[in-house]
């Protein structure tokens, strides 16, 4: 079932980002356009940091509708066999619906990132930052050292802020 010798070059090849960039490419459903949302992240990579493609993330999860998320991608990724989508028991590569991207917290950018989930027809986009109490403080201090090596530079040391910008497609 798992090619070692496959894994290592892919693993040697691609980022994780890079990797979930091909999950995001793979998936079409409803309205959602994996290839064109890509082709948008891949032309404008000023705007963001980074990107994740799965279930909604609920916190806190009371419910565990997190940890139901978690078991329908593995059930799906167990059964999942390359098939034509003419095929009565196609299956769904990875069953995700929720996009998820880090960017700095610049009006311009985000006012940016919000006319894309405009293009790609999301059915919500919701921006967390300082104002979301839940998420801000552990938010902003998670993310101002990332932001301070990754988005700025590595020697730039100046406070930023970040934002998550999520897109849900029903």
């Amino acid at each position: 079932m798992l090619d070692l010798t496959k894994i290592q070059l892919i693993a040697q090849s691609y980022s994780p980002q890079e990797l979930f960039a091909a999950l995001v490419w793979q998936r079409q459903f409803n309205r959602f356009n994996g290839e064109q949302v890509i082709t948008d992240l891949a032309s404008r990579t000023d705007l963001w940091a980074s990107f994740l493609f799965t279930k909604p993330i609920f916190a806190p999860d009371e419910n565990g509708l997190s940890f139901s998320g978690v078991i329908d991608t593995l059930l799906a990724m167990a059964n999942y066999r390359p098939m034509s989508e003419a095929s009565i028991i196609y299956f769904v590569a990875y069953p995700a619906d929720t996009l998820y991207i880090l960017t700095q917290n610049e009006d311009t950018k985000v006012s940016q990132l919000l006319d894309l989930g405009k293009k790609w027809q999301a059915d919500s986009v919701e921006v967390t930052d300082g104002t979301n109490e839940e998420y801000a403080f552990g938010l902003q201090r998670r993310l101002k050292t990332r932001l301070e090596g990754g988005l700025l530079g590595e020697n730039v040391q100046q406070d930023s802020d970040a934002v998550i910008i999520t897109y849900w497609w029903d």
